[in-house]
Formats: structure tokens, sequence, C-alpha cells
């Protein structure tokens, strides 16, 4: 009987993890012109930590598991490296990636960057910290972990969590810039299932998103357009 009610919670936190976001993003129909409006933002904010408190709910109270069973423990010194590293190359993919957009004729990410310019630094800060934790427990650590238990196969469950984590981007960052962050994810993916610590990821994560939402606005005017 437990086992079965395990499996309920894991299936229902699965949506949580998985399908409420792209409910939610079709309800407010998620695009670049959110970023015009600080309210969106923050409701985009809230909204995010609101779908990661409830699955951390459920893993705690009907799953009676810890977080660690989500690949987020403690984090060592091997995983910050690693998380740097995954920040290192990461960054590269999208140079390399950007010629193959414009070769298609479609946008890079600088786009959106430009964009971001224009939003307040508290909540670019704020968008930073709650991507590089929030979409890391919900869109990495429990759905590779949930679908792996449920199906044995680790690299399909990886390969689901990526494909997932990169339709949910399209709708901002368009088709060019999907691709990159295609690329991307793919790096970050490999690493959680490398070393299967979501705190190395949320490192990568995190410095990725303070270098493009922080960083990057501050030379907006100089970006490709």
């Amino acid at each position: 009987m437990s086992e079965k009610i395990n499996q309920r919670a894991t299936f229902v936190g699965l949506f949580i993890a998985l399908g409420l976001p792209f409910v939610l993003g079709l309800l407010h129909g998620r695009s670049p012109s959110d970023l015009e409006f600080p309210s969106k933002i923050v409701l985009l904010i809230i909204e995010e930590w609101a779908v990661t408190l409830a699955l951390i709910a459920i893993i705690f109270f009907w799953e009676r598991q810890t977080l660690g069973s989500i690949g987020l423990k403690k984090l060592s010194a091997g995983d910050f490296l690693w998380g740097v590293a995954g920040f290192v190359i990461g960054s590269i993919s999208f140079v390399l990636t950007s010629p193959f957009v414009n070769m298609l004729g479609l946008k890079t990410t600088s786009a959106g960057i430009l964009q971001l310019a224009q939003v307040p630094f508290g909540l670019r800060l704020g968008l930073v910290l709650t991507a590089g934790i929030c979409e890391e427990i919900l869109s990495r650590g429990y759905p590779i972990e949930r679908l792996h238990a449920l199906t044995g196969r680790r690299i399909l469950s990886a390969l689901i969590a990526y494909a997932a984590f990169v339709l949910l981007h399209t709708p901002f960052w368009g088709a060019g810039g999907t691709i990159q962050i295609g690329f991307w994810s793919l790096i970050i993916t490999v690493l959680y299932v490398k070393r299967r610590s979501l705190a190395a990821c949320m490192v990568m994560h995190i410095l990725n998103d303070a270098y493009a939402f922080l960083l990057l606005p501050s030379f907006a005017q100089y970006l490709p357009r």
C-alpha cells in the first residue's frame, strides 16, 4: 500500500514539476513583453517559488523523502568547481552557437538580454536566484530522480527532463535562443547525471544567469541585435 501511495505522490510531483509551469505559462502567455511590467516579473518569481515549495512539501510529507533524494546535498569543493567549469563551458557554447543561429536568420539570446537591461537590478537579481534554485529542483533534480525510480532508465529520465526544460524556455527566448539554451541545457544535464549533485547545477545556473541578467545588460548597447 505504501508503495502505491508513493507512486501516486510521485506522479503528482512530476505534474507539479514538469506540467504546472507549462500550464502557468499558457495562462499568463509568457513573452518578452512581460519585462515591461515589473508586476509580471514579481508574479513570475512568486509563482516559481510557490510551485517549488509545493513540490518540496510533497517530497517531505507525502513521499516521506529528503531533499537528498533529488540530489540536493551539501555543496562540496568538487561540486563547486564542477559548477564553475560548467558555467565556463556553457558560456562558450553560447558564443559558438551564435553564428549558427544568425545564419538561420534567428535572434540569439542577446535580444532577450537587451530587454533585460530595462528591468530594475533588484528584479533581475530575483530572477537569477529564482531560476538557479527553483528551476534546478523542478526541471532537473526531481524529474530525473523520480523518472529514474519509475523507469529504471537514467538517461531516458534525463532526456525527458531536458526536453521539458528547453521547451519551457521557448515562448520567451524564441527559436534562436531556444537552440542556444538547448546546447547549454545539455551541458548542465550531463553535469547532473555525472555528479548527481543538484548544488553543482545550481552553482552553474546561478553563475550563468548572473552573467547574462546582471552583467551583460550593463553592456547591452554593445551586444549584436
